[in-house]
Protein backbone atom coordinates (compact mmCIF):
# COMPACT_ATOMS: atom_id res chain seq x y z
CA UNK A 1 0.00 0.00 0.00
CA UNK A 2 1.25 3.53 -0.67
CA UNK A 3 1.22 6.11 2.35
CA UNK A 4 1.72 9.42 4.00
CA UNK A 5 1.47 10.78 7.37
CA UNK A 6 0.01 14.25 7.19
CA UNK A 7 -2.45 16.90 9.15
CA UNK A 8 -5.72 16.61 7.75
CA UNK A 9 -7.59 19.82 7.32
CA UNK A 10 -10.54 20.60 9.46
CA UNK A 11 -12.98 22.93 10.71
CA UNK A 12 -12.80 26.47 8.99
CA UNK A 13 -9.45 25.98 7.50
CA UNK A 14 -11.30 23.42 5.68
CA UNK A 15 -13.87 25.58 4.76
CA UNK A 16 -12.24 28.53 3.76
CA UNK A 17 -9.71 26.08 2.05
CA UNK A 18 -12.91 24.08 -0.35
CA UNK A 19 -13.89 27.75 -1.32
CA UNK A 20 -10.91 28.95 -2.05
CA UNK A 21 -10.26 25.57 -4.45
CA UNK A 22 -13.69 26.30 -6.26
CA UNK A 23 -12.55 29.98 -6.83
CA UNK A 24 -9.82 29.02 -8.69
CA UNK A 25 -11.02 26.36 -10.08
CA UNK A 26 -13.40 28.43 -11.82
CA UNK A 27 -10.68 31.30 -13.03
CA UNK A 28 -9.52 31.61 -16.38
CA UNK A 29 -7.20 29.31 -17.56
CA UNK A 30 -7.64 26.67 -14.46
CA UNK A 31 -7.53 23.93 -17.16
CA UNK A 32 -3.14 24.21 -16.82
CA UNK A 33 -3.59 22.08 -13.42
CA UNK A 34 -4.85 19.29 -11.76
CA UNK A 35 -6.97 20.21 -8.77
CA UNK A 36 -6.85 19.05 -5.61
CA UNK A 37 -10.14 17.02 -4.76
CA UNK A 38 -11.58 18.73 -1.40
CA UNK A 39 -11.64 15.84 0.33
CA UNK A 40 -8.27 15.46 0.01
CA UNK A 41 -7.03 18.79 1.50
CA UNK A 42 -3.91 17.90 3.67
CA UNK A 43 -0.55 19.08 5.37
CA UNK A 44 1.58 16.31 4.21
CA UNK A 45 4.23 15.55 6.52
CA UNK A 46 6.56 12.52 5.16
CA UNK A 47 5.56 10.65 2.24
CA UNK A 48 6.86 7.29 2.64
CA UNK A 49 5.34 5.24 -0.83
CA UNK A 50 5.14 1.73 -0.59
CA UNK A 51 4.55 -0.18 2.37
CA UNK A 52 4.06 -3.66 3.83
CA UNK A 53 0.65 -3.91 5.42
CA UNK A 54 2.48 -5.66 8.83
CA UNK A 55 4.32 -2.31 8.52
CA UNK A 56 1.26 0.02 9.63
CA UNK A 57 1.45 -1.45 13.54
CA UNK A 58 5.46 -0.64 13.92
CA UNK A 59 5.42 1.91 12.05
CA UNK A 60 2.51 4.08 13.62
CA UNK A 61 3.41 3.22 17.41
CA UNK A 62 7.34 4.56 16.49
CA UNK A 63 5.59 8.26 15.44
CA UNK A 64 3.10 7.40 18.20
CA UNK A 65 6.10 7.76 20.42
CA UNK A 66 7.79 10.45 18.67
CA UNK A 67 4.95 12.64 18.59
CA UNK A 68 3.70 11.96 22.18
CA UNK A 69 5.72 15.08 23.70
CA UNK A 70 4.27 17.75 21.19
CA UNK A 71 1.11 19.86 22.08
CA UNK A 72 -1.56 20.45 20.01
CA UNK A 73 -1.44 24.25 18.39
CA UNK A 74 -3.33 26.10 16.12
CA UNK A 75 -2.73 26.05 12.36
CA UNK A 76 -3.81 28.98 9.75
CA UNK A 77 -3.69 28.93 5.96
CA UNK A 78 -2.10 32.04 4.28
CA UNK A 79 -1.08 33.56 0.97
CA UNK A 80 -1.57 31.22 -2.07
CA UNK A 81 1.64 30.86 -4.73
CA UNK A 82 3.40 28.82 -7.23
CA UNK A 83 6.03 26.84 -6.06
CA UNK A 84 9.42 25.93 -6.16
CA UNK A 85 8.82 29.24 -7.75
CA UNK A 86 5.84 31.58 -8.65
CA UNK A 87 7.15 32.08 -12.15
CA UNK A 88 7.66 28.82 -12.55
CA UNK A 89 5.37 27.05 -10.63
CA UNK A 90 4.68 23.40 -10.62
CA UNK A 91 2.10 23.00 -7.17
CA UNK A 92 -0.38 26.28 -6.66
CA UNK A 93 -0.47 25.77 -2.92
CA UNK A 94 -1.72 27.58 0.34
CA UNK A 95 1.25 28.41 2.61
CA UNK A 96 0.64 26.75 6.36
CA UNK A 97 1.85 28.78 9.77
CA UNK A 98 3.39 28.31 11.87
CA UNK A 99 6.17 27.06 10.60
CA UNK A 100 8.05 26.05 13.35
CA UNK A 101 5.28 23.25 15.29
CA UNK A 102 4.63 22.04 11.92
CA UNK A 103 8.25 21.33 11.19
CA UNK A 104 8.51 20.07 14.75
CA UNK A 105 5.73 17.14 13.55
CA UNK A 106 7.38 17.09 10.62
CA UNK A 107 10.80 15.84 12.42
CA UNK A 108 9.03 13.77 15.25
CA UNK A 109 7.53 11.93 12.30
CA UNK A 110 10.81 11.38 10.64
CA UNK A 111 12.44 10.57 13.32
CA UNK A 112 9.86 7.70 14.19
CA UNK A 113 9.58 6.35 10.29
CA UNK A 114 13.78 6.21 10.60
CA UNK A 115 13.18 4.06 13.81
CA UNK A 116 11.25 1.67 11.14
CA UNK A 117 14.07 1.15 8.37
CA UNK A 118 12.66 3.97 6.26
CA UNK A 119 15.56 6.29 4.76
CA UNK A 120 15.19 9.94 6.29
CA UNK A 121 14.11 12.14 3.72
CA UNK A 122 16.71 13.82 1.74
CA UNK A 123 14.62 16.72 0.90
CA UNK A 124 14.59 20.31 3.77
CA UNK A 125 10.65 20.21 5.38
CA UNK A 126 8.52 22.94 3.48
CA UNK A 127 4.73 22.94 4.94
CA UNK A 128 2.63 24.06 2.16
CA UNK A 129 -0.86 22.50 1.44
CA UNK A 130 -1.23 21.89 -2.17
CA UNK A 131 -4.70 22.86 -4.14
CA UNK A 132 -3.18 22.21 -7.77
CA UNK A 133 -0.36 20.21 -9.54
CA UNK A 134 0.40 22.08 -12.86
CA UNK A 135 -0.56 19.66 -15.99
CA UNK A 136 2.70 18.05 -17.49
CA UNK A 137 3.23 20.30 -20.80
CA UNK A 138 1.58 22.90 -19.52
CA UNK A 139 2.64 26.40 -18.00
CA UNK A 140 0.31 28.60 -15.93
CA UNK A 141 1.27 31.44 -13.59
CA UNK A 142 0.29 31.19 -10.02
CA UNK A 143 -2.20 34.35 -9.23
CA UNK A 144 -1.75 36.08 -6.24
CA UNK A 145 -4.31 35.79 -3.70
CA UNK A 146 -5.19 37.92 -0.40
CA UNK A 147 -4.68 35.71 2.76
CA UNK A 148 -7.25 33.91 3.90
CA UNK A 149 -9.40 34.74 7.21
CA UNK A 150 -10.66 32.76 9.68
CA UNK A 151 -8.88 29.89 8.21
CA UNK A 152 -7.81 28.61 11.20
CA UNK A 153 -7.77 24.98 12.51
CA UNK A 154 -6.55 23.28 16.10
CA UNK A 155 -3.95 20.44 15.35
CA UNK A 156 -4.58 17.32 17.43
CA UNK A 157 -3.79 14.80 15.23
CA UNK A 158 -1.73 13.34 12.61
CA UNK A 159 -3.11 10.53 10.43
CA UNK A 160 -1.85 7.66 8.13
CA UNK A 161 -3.42 7.77 5.27
CA UNK A 162 -3.42 5.26 2.21
CA UNK A 163 -3.21 7.11 -1.11
CA UNK A 164 -5.04 4.61 -4.22
CA UNK A 165 -3.98 5.80 -7.76
CA UNK A 166 -7.34 6.04 -9.74
CA UNK A 167 -7.87 7.44 -12.78
CA UNK A 168 -9.98 10.54 -11.82
CA UNK A 169 -6.89 11.39 -9.23
CA UNK A 170 -5.64 10.20 -6.00
CA UNK A 171 -7.91 9.29 -3.19
CA UNK A 172 -6.77 8.88 -0.05
CA UNK A 173 -8.20 6.77 3.17
CA UNK A 174 -7.20 7.27 7.03
CA UNK A 175 -5.30 3.89 8.15
CA UNK A 176 -4.35 5.28 11.64
CA UNK A 177 -4.66 8.27 13.71
CA UNK A 178 -2.01 10.06 16.39
CA UNK A 179 -2.86 12.09 18.81
CA UNK A 180 -0.49 15.02 20.18
CA UNK A 181 0.09 14.73 23.25
CA UNK A 182 -1.38 11.75 24.49
CA UNK A 183 0.54 8.71 26.32
CA UNK A 184 1.03 5.46 23.97
CA UNK A 185 -0.86 2.37 24.83
CA UNK A 186 -1.66 -0.56 22.79
CA UNK A 187 -4.53 0.86 21.14
CA UNK A 188 -4.08 4.24 21.11
CA UNK A 189 -4.19 5.39 17.52
CA UNK A 190 -6.12 2.66 16.10
CA UNK A 191 -8.84 4.43 13.59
Amino acid sequence: MRVFFAIPLEGAARSAAEALLAELRAAPHADALRWVRPEGLHVTLRFLGEIAAVQVEPLTRAVAEELAPSAPFELSLGSVRGFPTPRRPRVVACEVAPPEPIANLAAAVERGTAREGFVPEARAFRSHLTLGRVRRGRSAQAAAVAALTDATMRVHQVVLFQSELHRSGARYSPLEHVALGAAVTPDSHKV
